[in-house]
């Protein structure tokens, strides 16, 4: 049965929306958008007003591509504050045997548990389940047994800027439909848990005001800091010197920056002003970027090498960092350890830096498959008829169509010779 999500993501710079359609067992995502807000300082909405003409304005541009209004929306909250409740949950089973019932009941009772009143719960992670004696990370559906003992983390956050942020969405006019912590969605959505199983697995979520430092180990988010730093110290050392657009340094950095060019005095980019004209090398580029980025890698790993210490460790990179060849270079002769740049795979959504609003619909699906809920973020109704009338419109105007016009136009000029 079909199903349409939408996950929303609000850091300090923009608003991200991610539309996806869940059917046949895999999303199809059906749009992307990503729009600049200002009025935020480190998370906290500092210009409420400004911050709500911003996001109110991406809905309903995302909206009016849709043909339909988003209704719901899956909230992204950044992992500030985080902490980790980890616990043992024994159930009952009803009828002797384990069903998704009784894993439901476990996670309401595991959010009875006391944790500072400064933070909230944002995610229940079943880690594993143990029944007669043999424990398995996979529900022991239909398992006869007397008692079930879940091991349970509640993944908690700041509860002064998640409740802002759901506050703001609902002054937008749209319902959270669910919240989710941007790390443990990466991790779900790159399938790092199981990577972790036997090492130490440290995830790098770069972007250009702030970097998440998350650890994994046996299996489990262990714990997670932020840094209010990223890829834009880099980007305005450039922009002091070529006020250049921000696109077009984002480019030259990401792509263009490589401490191991081939030829490395070639002209990357040329641009004309005030009738002048300019050029920019590899050289001259990988020097304006040399200090700030060595720093930026020193100040990564300081915090890691108590990780890094212990051996038997890898670094996975995503995010907007990700895209950075000359960073994940630096990060892997630097670290001394196995250094991946991950973007998901799922065409539409090829981005780093979208990986964990496109891990908010998977970690929602499974919530939802539990609990036998089936809900859609706009009204499907009106979507299925917007999207019908589009293909009415363009009937005979597809790649196809185009090609069978042309054959017939073919022949009948041959036919009148």
């Amino acid at each position: 049965m079909k199903q349409i999500y939408v996950s929303l993501e609000l850091t300090d710079r923009e608003v991200r929306i991610l539309v996806g359609e869940y059917f046949n067992t895999r999303f199809n995502i059906i749009k992307c958008l990503r729009r600049p807000v200002s009025g935020m300082n480190e998370f906290r909405i500092s210009e409420h007003d400004s911050v709500l003409k911003d996001v109110k304005g991406a809905l309903q541009e995302a909206s009016k591509s849709l043909g339909a209004d988003i209704e719901k929306v899956i909230l992204v909250v950044p992992s500030y504050n985080f902490a980790r409740v980890p616990l043992k949950v024994n159930v009952i089973p009803d009828e002797g045997r384990v069903q998704k019932d009784d894993v439901v009941r476990a996670i309401g009772n595991s959010l009875k548990a006391n944790i500072p009143n400064n933070l909230t719960v944002i995610d229940t992670v079943l880690v594993k389940y143990t029944v007669n004696g043999i424990s398995s990370r996979r529900i022991p559906e239909n398992e006869v047994c007397d008692e079930m003992t879940v091991d349970i983390d509640l993944l908690c956050a700041d509860k002064e800027i998640t409740y802002s942020y759901v506050s703001l969405l609902e002054e937008c006019g749209v319902e959270v439909l669910d919240v989710c912590m941007n790390s443990y969605a990466v991790c779900k959505e790159a399938a790092l848990f199981e990577q972790a199983l036997s090492q130490n697995l440290l995830l790098l979520n770069i972007h250009r005001s702030h970097t998440y430092l998350t650890l994994l180990n046996k299996g489990k988010l262990v714990s997670n800091e932020i840094i209010f730093d990223g890829l834009q110290g880099m980007i305005d050392a450039l922009s002091s010197k070529y006020h250049l657009s921000e696109d077009v340094l984002v480019r030259l950095l990401k792509y263009s920056v490589d401490y191991e060019a081939e030829y490395p005095e070639d002209v990357i980019y040329a641009w004309k002003k005030n009738e002048r004209s300019y050029s920019l090398t590899t050289t001259s580029l990988n020097e304006d970027v040399k200090g700030k980025l060595d720093s930026y890698v020193e100040k990564l790993l300081t915090m890691c090498t108590p990780i890094l210490d212990r051996g038997n460790t890898s670094i996975v990179v995503t995010g907007e960092g990700a895209e950075m060849e000359a960073l994940i270079q630096k990060l892997k002769k630097d670290a001394g350890v196995d250094v991946k740049a991950y973007y998901p795979d799922t065409i539409g959504v090829r981005d780093a830096a979208l990986t964990a609003l496109y891990g908010a619909f998977i970690v929602y699906h499974e919530k939802a498959n539990l609990k036998n809920i089936y809900v859609n973020c706009i009204d499907l109704l009106e979507y299925d008829s917007v999207v019908d009338h589009r293909k009415i419109d363009v009937e005979g105007e597809t790649l196809t169509s185009r090609i069978k016009n042309l054959f017939k136009q073919y022949k009948n000029r041959e036919d009148a010779r």
